[in-house]
């Protein structure tokens, strides 16, 4: 080393990860002797742009791109969006959970204030001005809560940067530059707006239903009931299949448009939707649990169920709320969970060993060594065959960057690979691609241009415009986000002058001895070469972790967002006990036992978890299969297997039935600490 750069200007590419060496020294460290990546051309002063670009384009090979560094700040822009818009799709769920949070706080606090607003309006305050007066601190509120979360954002965006970027990525195959976390003053403007208009539009029906009642009516004992949100079942069913239509036209448009914003409106109306349905399923639940509860938890059970039925819509929402948090959890882990056993059934996961280098270009793609190594590979006793693959992305195709794939005869003509072709016969496939008459394409690829068996691919290549004839269509190929095309080694070396390898599989003889096989490869290549030896489980534990480092963001954002739902969820609980308390103090002055009015809680705030965990379950899978099959196709470009993550599934109503089991004895004890006197004056 001669020297350190400061950490400025150029120093701060690639996160400050660079190193700067003599152009043929580092051609042959990196083996690509004679061979650049870039040209980067500085024009003479008074130089025309277009005119120099034209002039380069007629004299250089038609593979060759020439192109101004706005276009690739452009191709940089669009795959930020494409991650900006996941992003925006899972904030939409936690601004949809807290909105009805809000909801549920905003209506207790309108029914504790409902006599003082009911003296206002007999006293002569006009109707429309106590609707103003409750939207006005609704907004109030809003503001200040907005502004907060912008800072408490700010705080977690500077934890979780290094993460974000790490996970583009991994997904993207490029190193992200971060020099600094920035919001502008519009931004922030349109945060606030939202968050104030959340907090607004909770605020709306409450506020309304209050405004609109008779004060004496609000001076009535059941003046409560009065001013719960009550709908027929039947309109809320009708209203939730129109809303499951509108998904179902949201998610055709996305397909069709590839428009994410389009995915982002269908998932949020199939999040409403479940809102919607909520309301009379909670209803249903309670009418079946009205012969249930009592007879097996006797007067306990009476008390909770009645209870239950008294609110409908509260109680609706309140598992509505559960669900929402619990879904964006079960669909996260889903996702993460697809893309883990999808990837099992990669057909370059095979063999006993893998040899690849230690470093990687960017993503989880390992450098590629040498392809004479598999030669030398070869020679090693215990070795019955070695197979080669390489991946080589950022092919232009029609717009997209598409990976060209490299292998060995050894990986086409196989079992593994047969049972993965989709479309084409396979063994006319494997004999015409042996042949050099042919490729096969990566599933994703087919899908997004609409390719078939029979029709040709035309690629540039350092050897010209080249066209291939598509012998097949192979699923679960995961070297391109946009697809590959996948030839063999011969004819890849012939097309792209490149005879390199990003790994190398090891196919052991019949008897050898793996550790010792591994032992001697390392003592071989060691040496010279910075190489892993991996077995083929230790391979796809390496994938998988990189699938859990491009995730390892969302997991974050999911535990925030479940947390303060599950903090949302036990205030809310706790409020519902509040209205009630004149009830429990008529209850302990009759002689009940404290601890069956305590009973009747926990049971009470056990079914509201349990039915918002089995709801949440049902829209994880609904949102889950969203994500897998039609988001993350026009995101990222995968084509995956959708698995459900039945642990997590589990394991979130396991954790919604306790938290909501702590929130009703917490709120059992808080309204059993109340003398009884004090609760009778309540009202």
């Amino acid at each position: 080393m001669q020297g350190l750069l400061a950490a400025e200007g150029l120093a701060l590419i690639f996160g400050g990860q660079l190193a700067v060496m003599d152009l043929p020294a580092a051609q042959f460290v990196l083996g690509k002797d004679e061979r650049v990546d870039e040209i980067d051309v500085v024009l003479r002063p008074g130089s025309e742009v277009n005119a120099v670009q034209r002039r380069l384009e007629e004299s250089l090979p038609s593979s060759l791109a020439v192109t101004r560094p706005a276009l690739r700040g452009e191709r940089f822009e669009r795959v930020v969006g494409a991650f900006q818009a996941m992003i925006d799709g899972l904030s939409l769920l936690g601004l949809l959970a807290g909105i009805f949070i809000v909801y549920n706080a905003s209506a207790t606090a309108v029914t504790q204030r409902a006599r003082d607003l009911a003296i206002l309006i007999a006293l002569g305050a006009e109707r429309r001005s106590i609707l103003g007066l409750v939207i006005a601190e609704a907004a109030v509120l809003g503001v200040a809560a907005s502004v907060l979360g912008i800072l408490a954002g700010l705080g977690l965006a500077h934890l979780l940067l290094n993460l974000v970027a790490q996970s583009m990525g991994v997904i993207y195959q490029m190193r992200f530059s971060i020099e600094s976390l920035e919001i502008s003053v519009p931004q922030a403007l349109s945060y606030v707006l939202l968050g104030t208009g959340g907090a607004i539009a909770a605020e709306l029906v409450p506020a309304y239903k209050a405004s609109r009642l008779d004060p004496l009516d609000l001076m009535r004992p059941d003046f409560r009931e009065r001013l719960a949100i009550r709908s027929p079942d039947r309109l809320l069913v009708g209203v939730w299949l129109i809303l499951i239509v509108l998904t179902a036209g949201a998610i055709y448009l996305e397909h069709t448009t590839r428009s994410i914003a389009w995915g982002n409106i269908g998932n949020s109306i199939w999040s409403l939707s479940a809102i919607v349905i909520s309301i009379p399923l909670m209803s249903w639940t309670t009418r079946l649990l009205r012969r249930v509860l009592p007879t097996v938890f006797g007067l306990d059970g009476r008390i909770a169920v009645e209870s239950l039925m008294r609110s409908p819509g509260r109680t609706g929402v309140t598992t509505a709320v559960i669900a929402l948090s619990l879904a964006l959890a079960i669909a996260v882990s889903s996702v993460a969970r697809s893309f883990r056993e999808s990837e099992r059934n990669w057909f370059i996961l095979t063999g006993d060993l893998v040899v690849s280098a230690l470093a990687t270009e960017g993503g989880w793609l390992e450098t590629p060594l040498s392809g004479e190594m598999a030669e030398a590979i070869r020679a090693i006793p215990g070795v019955a065959r070695v197979e080669t693959y390489r991946a080589l992305p950022g092919q232009e195709y029609q717009g997209v960057r598409i990976t060209a794939v490299a292998v060995s005869p050894g990986f086409i003509d196989s079992d593994l690979f047969r049972h993965q072709i989709v479309a084409g016969d396979p063994e006319d496939s494997i004999r015409a691609i042996a042949a050099h008459e042919g490729v096969v394409i990566s599933d994703n690829l087919a899908d997004r241009f609409g390719l078939r068996p029979g029709e040709t691919i035309s690629l540039p290549t350092p050897s010209g415009l080249e066209t291939f004839k598509i012998r097949a269509v192979v699923a679960a190929d995961y070297s391109g986000d946009q697809g590959s095309i996948i030839l063999p080694r011969e004819e890849f070396a012939r097309v792209w002058h490149d005879t390199q390898v990003s790994h190398l599989n090891v196919f052991l003889g019949v008897g050898a001895d793996i550790d010792a096989v591994r032992e001697r490869i390392v003592q071989n290549l060691g040496g010279s070469r910075l190489v892993k030896v991996l077995t083929v489980s230790q391979t796809l534990a390496y994938h998988q972790g990189m699938v859990d480092r491009a995730f390892a963001f969302t997991y974050a954002i999911q535990l925030l967002v479940v947390a303060v739902t599950l903090a949302g969820i036990f205030d809310l609980l706790t409020t519902q006990i509040l209205e009630r308390r004149r009830e429990v103090g008529i209850f302990r002055a009759l002689g009940s036992d404290g601890s069956r009015i305590a009973r009747s809680i926990r049971l009470e705030a056990l079914v509201l978890g349990t039915v918002g965990a089995l709801l949440g379950s049902v829209l994880g899978v609904g949102t889950s299969l969203l994500w897998v099959h039609v988001n993350f196709r026009i995101l990222i470009g995968y084509i995956l297997e959708h698995h459900f993550a039945t642990f997590t599934a589990a394991w979130c109503l396991v954790l919604a039935a306790g938290v909501a089991m702590l929130a009703g004895q917490l709120a059992a004890r808080r309204a059993l600490r109340q003398p009884v006197l004090d609760a009778l004056r309540y009202e």
